[in-house]
């Protein structure tokens, strides 16, 4: 496919057929993530593949809680009607984690996200190679990180960077609205 029309069908898909993404497509879907640029190489990322019913289950749970906490605390009204059943539905579910010490020399000058900003890249990667698949994916950050490293077993020093969930689409999404980017020549402009 074409990167112009590559990245214009990407789409943040919640409704999945029970249609099981293969081994393969796992493999290809990290290696395009592991091709993303990093601070020193250092390739901060790892990935965890979920499959397993019980696991998904847990992870809607984290997901319902942090629901509710958003609800509880007077958060935005579209969020009570915000469903999670995708998430038990959701194929595979591939949780890419980060270590947040491996992130280049930028903490020397105010810059102390480099490990975030890479595995950033690689998750945007991992969103175009499922597309290129013919697969939809979901970048979901809708949990609490600290429940999401105990069902998952996550080590205390590395962080959560998100969950993609990725399968074949069950309908087709609408391309969203795109804003007219805003471009300064030289300096910021702060009347545009």
């Amino acid at each position: 496919m074409e990167f112009d029309e590559l990245f214009k069908k990407r789409r943040s898909c919640r409704a999945f057929m029970p249609v099981p993404v293969t081994e393969d497509q796992i493999q290809a879907i990290v290696t395009a993530g592991q091709w993303a640029p990093s601070p020193l190489n250092e390739q901060p990322f790892e990935f965890i593949a979920v499959t397993d019913p019980t696991i998904k289950a847990q992870i809607q749970k984290a997901g319902i809680e942090a629901k509710q906490i958003v609800v509880d605390n007077n958060g935005p009204e579209w969020v009570k009607k915000y469903p999670m059943n995708f998430i038990g539905e959701s194929p595979l579910i591939l949780v890419v984690v980060y270590n947040p010490n491996k992130g280049g020399l930028g903490s020397y000058f105010g810059q102390p996200h480099g490990a975030l900003q890479s595995t950033s890249a690689c998750i945007q990667n991992m969103l175009l190679k499922s597309a290129d698949l013919g697969l939809d994916s979901l970048w979901f950050t809708f949990f609490n990180p600290s429940t999401l490293k105990i069902v998952l077993d996550i080590p205390t020093e590395l962080d959560v960077a998100g969950a993609v969930f990725i399968g074949t689409p069950a309908m087709e999404a609408k391309a969203p609205r795109r804003r007219t980017p805003k471009i300064h020549r030289d300096r910021f402009n702060k009347e545009k």
